[in-house]
């Protein structure tokens, strides 16, 4: 067993599915990091992580993370292969057993069940 832990901001809001065999619900999440280094031309070099929820995580997830939120998430490393697709290199996933939110929650008592994102974060 590999595990793996990444921290990055959500790249678009969490869309809950539904896994019709099981009725179990999942999502997933993709994040995106940066380096701490940059490329030879001075660019940034962004990685995106994708990130595999399922059952009460995975609606936790939709109802308190949103795009631009920081996250850390650790689970098992997962490799991914297209065979629908073989075009596509293969990549990984993490599925994730645990998910902790690192942006704060705002002020105002109004907002206080949602946590402040940073939408301009990548």
């Amino acid at each position: 067993m590999l595990k793996i832990t990444a921290i990055g901001n959500l790249t678009r809001d969490v869309e809950l599915r539904v896994d019709e065999t099981t009725g179990i619900p999942y999502a997933i999440l993709r994040i995106a990091s940066d380096r701490r280094y940059r490329d030879r031309d001075g660019n940034k070099i962004t990685d995106f992580i994708s990130i595999k929820v399922r059952g009460p995580l995975a609606e936790r997830c939709a109802a308190f993370a949103h795009k631009g939120c920081k996250l850390a998430a650790s689970g098992d490393f997962e490799t991914i292969v297209f065979t629908e697709d073989p075009s596509r290199q293969p990549g990984f996933l993490i599925k994730a057993n645990e998910v902790e939110f690192l942006s704060p929650r705002p002020a105002d008592e109004e907002s206080e069940a949602l946590p402040a994102c940073d939408e301009d974060a990548a």
